[in-house]
């Protein structure tokens, strides 16, 4: 595939270099006037309303330097339908680029193109064309690129030999009959040939083996008969060949195997016999090879390698490869095939490597397989296999490898493992393994890695284990284990990494663990251990991660802590620690994550912790601290989250705390702070949660909070703050809950509180005057108790509310269970009046609207018609406003063209700066695209999202149909990622944001909206960026609600290169359809491009293998660095590709993939460079993500 995209790359460049220099520049004025006249006669612009513009300015147009038009491209104002022979092409000398794809255009193909002697590219494809391809197109001598693909054009002419520079023809899915004509061989400079799915009903003629330079060939479906030619071999460049579906018979040849830049062999759904040549062994380049619905047979007895892995095989393995006797490889991995593993198999006595892992295998194992006396690999990991698992596997001693994860198993571990002393590698993850572990694994004294996480294994851990001297990996987490740690595991001395967590082992850990020097991660989480934090534990300086939370440690943390200088993450929250905080904690210099929360810990928070500048969280939280915050914690200027709640710290909140600029979430609630809130607090830009509840400090609420526009929630409530709501407040729009209340507020309830508020409380303050309307519908009346100076807008009374604070919390139950009623029946009243006023000017809408026929035609809406509704704007703002700011949508204020419609740019009266998307009049009387129009209007009004683009309003007029959006200033992700040199500024970090950002939107659409919204046409063409380069989902035509009542079947949408694979055989649509297209954006994000054939090897894992992610990523941006940044990119492409798996209930959800951007990482434990895709796809990349940290971070970058 490599060669094949650097082949199209240069191809295009070639054509591209050739459009812009080959064009002759020596026309004479005349002859430019020439060109505009027919241009203009032409009638294919008889749509644009510009025309007495320069005709180089006409869409689609491109001229050279002077003046003269050298390409002709489709554009949504380019009218060919009915007036294809009416261009004078004799008057286009220079034209090199031909464009009229996807028109609708009808009739023949006019002789006359063939006037246009310097074209070099004529696209003509998906259109309506009918009779003969015209004999003139053999007078385009320089043409390079033909496509008259998807259309019914019946007729070959023999002229198009005399296409000597053709590098790529493409006639497919025409009703071309008779025979591929022989002089199609003398185009001797193809690279691609496309003439699949015509009846042409004839053999291979031999003259196509004369094109020596094809590296794409596709004749599938073309009804072809007769055997394929030994002369296959001469086409030695080939990289992609399809001849299925169709009727060729007789044997393979075994020439094909001399084509080694083959990459994909699809010869299914033919009539071949005979045996499948061993030759195929030697394509060592071969991806996709499909070999099925013929009648192959015979035997492959001298085949060494076999090795179809990351096919598309499906079906059961056959009987058959049992007869493959020389086999010393049999690699079927990553294909679909089901049924049995075949106890032939058993008979392949000279295989050394066997893999069949990653299809969907079930049956148990066969014993048969312990016949393999020379296997060293056996991989049968994520099939359907179940138990027992065969004892006969014990007879493997030559087995080095043997890996049997994510089945179903529901068996023990044979003891019969024990005999195989040569093992150096034994993974059982997800097997469903039951019983006890066996005593024999103590013989298997060449094992380096044993994974045994997440079954059901119960008992306790044999003490055998300390045998296995070798181990560098133990991972016994998540299954049942109960008694103790045995200290005999200390005599692991090359052990790295030791998982025992999420078991019921009790007792203490033994001090003995501290003998493993080389441990870099214990984890020991999630269990029922108990005594102190053995001292010993703390001289293994290569310590990184030390996870001892949630168990029933007890004691003092020792204040050798301070020896563990490569430790990145410690937590030992939620168990019985007491004493101090150690200040030799402020030797941790390395230390990322710290979490000593749910403890009893007292003392003061030692100000030493200002040393730890690689912090990104503190969790200390629900302890007994006391004494001030630190100033050093300031220091700190990597600290995304602050949790220090639920202690008794005194003193002020210190200013430095402003220094800390990525801090996203602060939570020092329910302490016994004092002073104000400090002004500094406003260069926390990326501060997302505050929460500064239930503590005694005064003052105001400093203005300067609405500085900080990513904020949230916040949490002020319970103080002694005074003063007056900062008006502002309306300018956080990402606020989604506030709660102010028990303190001294006073003035009047700021009216402008952002639109996403969903949360509000500010009862038991001094506000005075009004409650605003807006928010009085809102929310309900518990939001404003306690201010007795309140009252509802235009009602005289006060609202009821109780004297103080003190009665409030006297009230009895029986009077708040009357009050919640009467409350409830409230919001029930209202929201029913408001949905009936909803229905009505709906109805009131559509009758406007579908009964206009009988009333005048030039009929205007009124600034105060029913027919315009736009909001968040000047309500005088109306119809007019938006003709006079587009002069009646002026071709000048375009800045796009959508799916249904083009988008312009307004400068409104009141000084906003909106976008318009307008329905073109053509569309406008279609009633799909109207359907789809009003779709959109439906689906935005119900949504409001920080990152999905806000609709102001919307005109439905038969005259005139437009939605009026947020104007997004840098356009579409695709056209930045196409722009080298806005793609450069969008640096790694902001691409990290965009892939969030889409996933964030995503996941409300499909979590948090009633039913869940698809959106069905997820792509980077609607995916809208701000001025901030932050991103927004756009373009809702095609969505639509997720009514689990109803069926889901639906007609196809969304865009090509995008849509989820399993709509090509089902229309039923799923949520799991926008999160393929999620895994598609958010590659491309990484990448710069659409990701292409990587979607196609996704689900090949050999061709993974080599593959390192950094390989892919753009080139046009330095290669990322840090550990923030690259462990984001890791993430991200993790989350792409699980994104792209193949079977929808396979692929995680938007909630998942959203969360796990809040999750915080653990650093990278190989280094970036060498990150394969491949450990991508597998989701085990060295990061310990499944044990998941205490933090919630927001993932803002350095």
């Amino acid at each position: 595939m490599e060669l094949l995209t650097w082949a199209t790359f240069f191809f295009y460049c070639t054509i591209g270099f050739g459009t812009r220099l080959g064009a002759r520049a020596t026309l004479e004025p005349k002859s430019q006037g020439s060109e505009a006249e027919a241009l203009l006669k032409s009638g294919w612009w008889s749509d644009y309303p510009a025309k007495s513009a320069h005709h180089c300015s006409w869409p689609g147009v491109t001229c050279d330097g002077t003046g003269s038009v050298t390409e002709i491209h489709s554009s949504d104002y380019l009218n060919v339908t009915e007036k294809f022979g009416n261009m004078n092409f004799s008057s286009l000398p220079n034209l090199v680029w031909l464009d009229l794809s996807s028109l609708g255009m009808e009739g023949s193909i006019p002789p006359q193109i063939g006037a246009l002697s310097s074209l070099k590219h004529l696209n003509l494809s998906n259109n309506n064309l009918t009779g003969a391809l015209p004999s003139s197109l053999g007078n385009l001598t320089q043409l390079m690129v033909l496509d008259i693909s998807f259309n019914e054009i019946d007729s070959i002419p023999t002229e198009l030999e005399g296409l000597k520079n053709l590098v790529s023809l493409n006639l497919t899915r025409n009703y071309f009959v008779g025979s591929i004509p022989p002089t199609l061989g003398h185009l001797t400079n193809l690279a691609y040939l496309h003439l699949a799915s015509n009846p042409f009903l004839c053999s291979i003629p031999p003259e196509i083996w004369n094109l020596k330079n094809l590296i794409d060939l596709d004749l599938s479906y073309c009804q072809l008969i007769g055997p394929i030619s030994s002369r296959i071999s001469s086409l030695t460049q080939l990289v992609s060949l399809s001849l299925s579906q169709n009727s060729i018979n007789g044997s393979i040849p075994s020439e094909i195997g001399k084509l080694k830049n083959l990459v994909t062999l699809d010869l299914s759904g033919n009539l071949f016999v005979g045996p499948i040549p061993s030759s195929l062994g030697q394509l060592t380049k071969l991806v996709t090879l499909d070999l099925s619905g013929s009648k192959l047979d015979g035997q492959l007895t001298k085949l060494v390698i076999f090795d179809l892995s990351g096919s598309k095989l499906d079906g059961p393995i056959p009987l058959s490869l049992g007869q493959l006797t020389k086999l010393v490889t049999l690699d079927l991995s990553g294909n679909k095939l089901d049924g049995p593993v075949p106890s032939s198999l058993g008979q392949l006595t000279k295989l050394v490597t066997l893999d069949l892992s990653e299809n969907n295998l079930s049956a148990p194992i066969p014993s048969s397989l312990g016949q393999l006396a020379n296997l060293v690999y056996l991989s049968l990991h994520k099939n359907m296999l179940v138990g027992p698992i065969p004892s006969s596997l014990g007879q493997l001693t030559n087995l080095s490898a043997l890996s049997l994860g994510w089945n179903k198993f529901n068996s023990c571990i044979p003891p019969e493992f024990g005999h195989l002393r040569n093992l150096d590698f034994l993974h059982i993850q997800n097997g469903q393994l039951i019983g006890q572990l066996p005593s024999t694994l103590g013989h298997l004294t060449n094992l380096t890695y044993l994974r045994l996480y997440r079954n059901q294994i119960n008992g306790s851990i044999p003490r055998e284990l300390a045998k296995l001297r070798s181990l560098t990996l133990l991972d016994l987490g998540a299954n049942n284990l109960r008694g103790s740690i045995p200290a005999s595991l200390g005599l692991l001395s090359n052990l790295n990494h030791l998982y025992l967590d999420s078991n019921s082992l009790e007792g203490s850990i033994p001090p003995k663990l501290g003998n493993l020097n080389n441990l870099q991660l214990l984890y020991l989480r999630e269990n029922k251990i108990t005594g102190p934090i053995p001292p010993t534990l703390f001289h293994l300086t290569n310590l990184e991660y030390l996870v001892l939370d949630s168990n029933l440690l007890e004691g003092l943390i020792p204040r050798d802590i301070g020896n563990l200088k490569s430790l990145t993450d410690l937590n030992l929250s939620q168990n019985r620690l007491s004493g101090p905080i150690p200040t030799q904690i402020r030797y941790c210099s390395n230390l990322i994550d710290l979490s000593l929360s749910r403890n009893s810990l007292n003392g003061s928070i030692p100000p030493q912790i200002g040393n730890l500048s690689m912090l990104w969280g503190i969790d200390i939280s629900q302890n007994r601290l006391s004494g001030q915050i630190p100033t050093q914690v300031g220091n700190c200027l990597k600290l995304r989250v602050l949790l220090l709640s639920r202690n008794s710290l005194t003193g002020s909140i210190p200013t430095q705390i402003g220094n800390i600029a990525k801090l996203s979430k602060i939570d020092i609630s329910q302490n016994r702070l004092s002073g104000p809130i400090p002004t500094q607090v406003r260069n926390c830009s990326n501060l997302e949660v505050l929460l500064l509840s239930r503590n005694s400090l005064s003052g105001s609420i400093p203005p300067q909070i609405v500085k900080l526009s990513m904020l949230s929630r916040i949490d002020i409530s319970h103080n002694s703050i005074n003063g007056e709501m900062p008006f502002q407040l309306g300018s956080l729009t990402n606020l989604v809950a506030l709660d102010l209340s028990c303190n001294h507020l006073s003035g009047p309830i700021v009216p402008n509180l952002p639109a996403l508020l969903e949360e509000l409380n500010l009862s038991y303050n001094l506000f005075t005057g009004h409650v605003p309307s807006n928010l009085h519908y809102k929310f309900p009346q518990s939001s404003f108790v306690g201010n007795k100076d309140l009252h509802y807008e235009q009602l005289s009374s006060s609202l009821p509310l109780s004297p103080s604070f003190t009665e409030h919390r006297k009230v009895s139950s029986k009077k708040s269970r009357h009050e919640s009623l009467l409350r409830s029946l409230k919001i029930i009243l209202t929201s029913t009046i408001s949905l009936a006023l909803v229905s009505l000017a709906l109805l009131l809408l559509y009758q406007r609207i579908h009964g206009a026929k009988s009333k005048e035609a030039d009929a205007r809406p009124t600034k105060n018609g029913d027919i315009f509704s736009i909001w968040n704007f000047d309500g005088r703002v109306a119809y007019e406003d938006i003709i006079e700011a587009t002069e009646d949508f002026d071709i000048k204020y375009c800045i796009g063209t959508g799916g249904y419609g083009s988008v312009y740019r307004a400068l409104l009266p009141n000084g906003k700066v909106v976008a318009l998307k307008k329905l073109h009049r053509r569309e406008a009387e279609d009633p799909t695209f109207d359907k789809c129009f009003k779709n959109e209007v439906r689906i935005l009004i119900e949504i409001q999202h920080k990152n999905i683009v806000k609709l102001h309003g919307f005109c439905l007029h038969r005259r005139s149909m437009f939605l009026i959006y947020q104007y997004m200033e840098r356009g579409s992700l695709f056209c930045v990622l196409r722009n080298d040199e806005e793609a450069v500024e969008l640096d790694w970090n902001k691409r990290v944001n965009v892939i969030k950002n889409t996933a964030h939107a995503l996941s409300y659409l499909h979590h948090d909206c009633i039913p869940p919204i698809l959106h069905r046409d997820i792509s980077s063409n609607n995916i809208l960026l701000n001025s901030k380069l932050e991103a927004f989902v756009s373009d809702f035509g095609n969505a639509r609600l997720l009514d689990p009542d109803s069926s889901n079947h639906t007609t196809l949408a969304g865009t090509y290169g995008y849509i989820a694979p399993e709509l090509a055989y089902t229309m039923a649509v799923t949520e799991k359809c926008d999160v393929y297209s999620f895994g598609v954006v958010a590659l491309e994000v990484l990448m710069g491009r659409h990701p292409g054939e990587l979607l196609t090897l996704s689900s090949s894992l050999s061709s993974l293998q080599t593959v390192m992610l950094s390989d892919i990523l753009d080139t046009r941006l330095s290669p990322p660095k840090g550990k923030n940044v690259t462990q984001n990119i890791v993430v991200a492409a993790m989350l792409a590709f699980a994104c792209l798996r193949a079977k929808p209930r396979f692929r995680p959800t938007m909630k998942f993939v959203s969360q796990q951007f809040f999750t915080s990482q653990k650093p990278l434990l190989k280094p970036f460079p060498v990150i394969s895709l491949l450990e991508l796809v597998n989701s085990d990349l060295g990061m310990e993500n499944r044990r998941e940290s205490q933090f919630e971070v927001s993932g803002h970058q350095d």
